[in-house]
């Protein structure tokens, strides 16, 4: 079932008989107990990746390599990846990035600044939608900043090459569509400062660096609080059976009522359930939202919204508490 479905259904579902809320109270409460009984993740273990291809969110292998992640996130949570490319693809195999980017004023591909080296952790294998470091090859010791996301499955490859290539994470829910996006794109050989192979590109209208249309990527990891910027707000919603996903409202209207609405298309499902998430009861149509950050600071908590309008998936804040 969509999202849409699902705001529509609940919507109709509002005016249906007392007995037959509670049963289906009853079973939706099941699915969600069995879904936060099955796997409960932190907030840090989960980074969005936005691309010109789509998006897809990321969940964090913290337990079994530890100093990979915490090195991943050091990069994601300074913005050194933002508006990075993705500089290489190759067909079924992988798309990687988190090393480079373009530079408008030399008109050519520059190197982000990284931190020392990491320790190789390799325990999990590369299969499809697993995402693992770069590395130089012959020294296992090597990853930095670059990545790449397993297109196929690779486990009889990099398992053994090299000490083992470093999984750190896999793509969830739906999110190889957008992966396998960008690995249907065509390439370019470049030769700059630097040489590239197999850099994929959306459009090609010249025969320059400067006419190349390349994958830009910016990450951000997920906060369990909501975040008011750029005009949206940004909300990791458990939707009960119907799943977890990282959702954005727009404010359409400030007074006499603050009334948000659901941008559909910026909907991530992500298939695990975090601690202190925000919540939409099924039945009553409530949506509550413990903790709100504006600037970096949480500004109000406890905020109560009620849908109002299921066709536009609009909601009416009805209470809210300023954070002290």
């Amino acid at each position: 079932m969509s999202f849409r479905s699902f705001l529509q259904f609940m919507h109709s579902q509002r005016f249906a008989n007392l007995s037959a809320l509670s049963t289906l109270r009853g079973r939706v409460a099941i699915v969600a107990l069995s879904s936060v009984m099955t796997h409960t993740a932190l907030a840090s273990d989960i980074v969005r990746v936005d691309t010109d291809s789509g998006s897809f969110v990321l969940e964090m292998y913290a337990d079994t390599a530890p100093v990979t992640v915490a090195n991943f996130l050091s990069y994601v949570n300074s913005g050194a990846y933002e508006d990075t490319i993705i500089h290489r693809k190759v067909n079924n195999f992988v798309i990687q990035g988190g090393g480079f980017y373009y530079d408008p004023t030399s008109s050519d591909i520059a190197a982000i600044s990284v931190g020392p080296a990491i320790v190789n952790e390799f325990s999990r294998s590369n299969t499809r939608g697993t995402i693992a470091m770069a590395k130089l090859g012959g020294d296992p010791n090597s990853a930095t900043s670059q990545w790449f996301v397993n297109l196929g499955d690779n486990s009889a490859n990099l398992d053994s090459q090299n000490g083992g290539f470093t999984v750190f994470g896999k793509v969830l829910g739906t999110g190889m569509t957008a992966a396998d996006a960008i690995g249907a794109l065509r390439t370019v050989n470049i030769t700059g400062a630097m040489s590239f192979s197999d850099v994929p590109y959306l459009s090609l209208t010249g025969t320059t660096i400067a006419d190349a249309d390349f994958v830009n990527v910016s990450m951000s990891a997920l906060s369990t609080s909501a975040k008011f910027g750029s005009g949206k707000l940004s909300v990791a919603l458990n939707a009960g059976a119907i799943g977890q996903a990282w959702v954005d409202f727009t404010i359409t209207q400030s007074s006499p009522d603050t009334v948000i609405t659901l941008v559909p298309a910026n909907t991530l499902f992500i298939d695990t359930t975090l601690e202190d998430m925000a919540t939409f009861d099924a039945f009553s149509g409530t949506l509550l939202i413990p903790e709100l950050e504006i600037n970096g600071e949480v500004a109000y908590t406890n905020l109560r919204f009620m849908l109002t309008d299921a066709k536009s998936y609009s909601f009416t804040l009805q209470s809210s508490n300023e954070a002290p």
